[in-house]
């Protein structure tokens, strides 16, 4: 893989912190919120974000399962729906947090 120019360095920066931020269902609440979930060009953005899946991207996740779900979940109509509700994304925050809790006792 070739040294990544300023401009590339600078996206991929920009591009893990935005899918990092999808780990937090707050934030998906607000996107919900601010219609960006309606927005056609923004889902497109949300397909493009998938390469996040390649094990050379992936690594550079921090809760890499909670942020490539949430990726899963805003694709799904029902889910961008539900997640207007600020129930369901404590809702989702309290399971995160059960799962996180569960694996940190074994």
């Amino acid at each position: 893989m070739a040294a990544p120019t300023p401009d590339d360095k600078t996206r991929f920066e920009i591009e893990l912190e935005f899918v990092q931020c999808l780990a937090n269902p707050f934030y998906l609440n607000y996107l919900g919120q601010s219609k960006y979930l309606q927005d056609e060009s923004f889902l497109r953005y949300l397909e493009y974000l998938d390469y996040w899946r390649q094990p050379e991207y992936v690594r550079f996740l921090i809760y890499p399962s909670f942020s490539l779900n949430a990726l899963d979940l805003l694709r799904q109509p029902q889910f961008r729906l539900d997640i207007l509700s600020p129930d369901t994304a404590k809702r989702i925050m309290d399971d995160m947090l059960g799962s996180i809790d569960s694996k940190s006792d074994s």
